[in-house]
């Protein structure tokens, strides 16, 4: 056991990966069960398998910590019950206001039930052993960081908004298809639930804590963050397999990889480079990829060239700006430093 422990220690990222993708691709059987054949009491197993990343990030951090524990039990599940309870609210907004699911005791339940695995992730910042509680801290601190907050916030959608002013402009009159949709109260209430939701339900709290948030720095103790986040990139895309397979997307043809593979090359450096820039902040990483799939869902793409051409000028940019070809000091706080 101490060899495994030993070799784990030495071996993190690839331990990560591994991990990761049993628990995700092990799992994956649950994504067809519920969406295609409507098996509902597999959704809990669908929650662990989407929060692959970040359970594989607090596992390996706890086999790996030299550390007593310390503090009380009771912090720890005070936040979870406080986590659990938010992400209800959040998870009941979205299946009124946004899914349009007819509630009922049954199906409160269910869904009471399977958010315990993001629960569990958020609570883990309080957990008793250190490393674990100085891995996830940055998931829960907004202090220093809320300008970079407000900068993921609005950069996804400035792209997209930039992407549609292209194609209208190309285009040289109005398409109805393209036209954004009437800002109303209505409205932004509906983007703040889609928002929310995706940000507990998982690109925060299931992805980022493990992308971002326990990968990256490893990767960049050894690696530029360019060469980082074109590494999480070529993880990032297989691990969401079984679920575009349940979605019935065509996962079977070499185009639909080669998009996915260039839009999140893409996201993966502009996430790195803004999770750097706010100190390898995990919240500000998952703030990022949340409003980067709510600007999707709410933003007409129209043509999809248009996109792919802005977002990869803009991380042209970035990475020229910013030389993300160089290493980052060894002192940096998005940089990983062994115990």
């Amino acid at each position: 056991m101490n060899k495994l422990i030993d070799w784990i220690r030495r071996h993190q990222v690839a331990t990560f990966f591994i991990v990761t993708f049993a628990i995700t691709w092990g799992l994956g059987f649950s994504y067809s069960a519920v969406l295609k054949r409507n098996q509902f009491l597999l959704f809990p197993l669908v929650f662990v398998a989407t929060c692959g990343p970040g359970l594989a990030g607090i596992i390996i951090t706890a086999i790996t910590n030299t550390q007593p524990r310390q503090g009380p039990r009771k912090t720890f599940w005070i936040a979870f019950f406080v986590a659990w309870f938010v992400s209800a609210l959040v998870s009941l907004a979205n299946m009124i206001f946004i899914q349009h699911i007819p509630l009922s005791p049954t199906v409160v339940g269910l869904f009471i039930i399977t958010i315990v695995p993001v629960a569990f992730v958020i609570a883990s910042a309080y957990s008793r052993i250190p490393a674990t509680r100085n891995y996830l801290s940055s998931l829960i601190q907004l202090r220093g960081v809320l300008g970079w907050s407000l900068l993921g916030l609005v950069l996804a959608p400035a792209l997209f908004l930039i992407s549609n002013l292209i194609n209208r402009l190309i285009a040289r009159q109005p398409i109805p298809s393209h036209q954004l949709p009437e800002i109303s109260l209505t409205l932004i209430g509906l983007v703040l639930v889609t928002f929310l939701h995706q940000f507990f339900f998982f690109n925060a709290i299931g992805e980022e804590t493990g992308w971002r948030g326990f990968a990256l720095p490893r990767l960049q103790a050894r690696a530029s963050p360019l060469v980082a986040a074109l590494i999480i990139a070529l993880f990032w895309v297989p691990w969401h397999f079984f679920l575009w397979q349940a979605e019935g997307s065509p996962v079977l043809t070499w185009r639909y990889w080669l998009e996915q593979y260039l839009i999140h090359i893409s996201a993966s450096v502009l996430i790195v480079w803004i999770c750097n820039r706010a100190h390898g902040s995990i919240l500000v990483a998952g703030i990022t990829h949340a409003a980067l799939n709510t600007a999707a869902a709410f933003i007409p793409i129209g043509d999809g060239r248009f996109m792919y051409l802005t977002f990869f000028i803009a991380v042209l940019i970035l990475i020229f700006v910013d030389r993300m070809w160089k290493k980052l000091p060894p002192d940096h706080l998005a940089v990983y430093r062994s115990s």
